[in-house]
């Protein structure tokens, strides 16, 4: 990103960055103990590869709208995390999950509003010249991250947080074929971005 970021762009990545913070703030408060923390609250979030992604989106977009240039693979990797929260809930996740209240709100900007509007906003605004196809593996190092932390909690806690992770369960050969499963997953929503971004024309302003 070596030209400076247009204010409209700037303003965009602000309204998604407030709104992903705002959004996990208010989860932690309806998560929040008549008597507990909120530190454990929202750590206790921290659990879900969601919060893990939209999070990123928030403090990373925060960044941009302050003035900061994150580099291109960062940006990369963050759309790409938050193509695959949003696919694999309203794909394989949304069926069993009936939030009301707040969380209904809540979980409408974590796994469409916030990875809609960081997408789109990647797509409008990124850098185009220096990612090609064989950037694709840069996008693997976050899922493999998570999955290391969340077998670790899982461990350590008996709760796992997605059943495509759940070892005592799946047993190993079958974890490791998900393992492999999801980053090649991971590649595949990275191609099909960088594909859309090719087809879609840049932000001029």
């Amino acid at each position: 990103m070596d030209q400076p970021m247009p204010p409209i762009a700037r303003a965009c990545a602000g309204a998604t960055a407030l709104l992903a913070l705002c959004a996990i703030a208010l989860q932690t408060t309806i998560n929040l103990e008549p008597d507990g923390s909120p530190l454990a609250a929202f750590a206790l979030l921290l659990r879900y590869f969601t919060i893990w992604s939209n999070l990123a989106a928030g403090l990373i977009l925060l960044g941009v709208a302050l003035g900061g240039k994150p580099g291109e693979r960062v940006l990369f990797a963050l759309a790409t995390a938050l193509s695959v929260v949003a696919l694999v809930y309203h794909a394989l996740l949304a069926a069993d999950h009936h939030p009301v209240g707040l969380d209904w709100w809540t979980n409408l900007a974590f796994h469409t509003i916030i990875p809609a509007a960081a997408i789109a906003w990647w797509i409008a605004w990124s850098d185009r010249a220096h990612l090609t196809w064989r950037s694709l593996p840069l996008v693997t190092p976050v899922p493999v991250g998570y999955t290391a932390f969340a077998l670790a909690y899982g461990a350590a806690s008996g709760f796992y947080p997605y059943f495509f992770l759940d070892l005592p369960t799946l047993g190993w050969p079958q974890l490791l074929v998900n393992l492999v499963g999801l980053g090649l997953f991971f590649m595949a929503m990275g191609a099909l971005l960088l594909g859309l971004r090719r087809l879609t024309p840049a932000a001029r302003a």
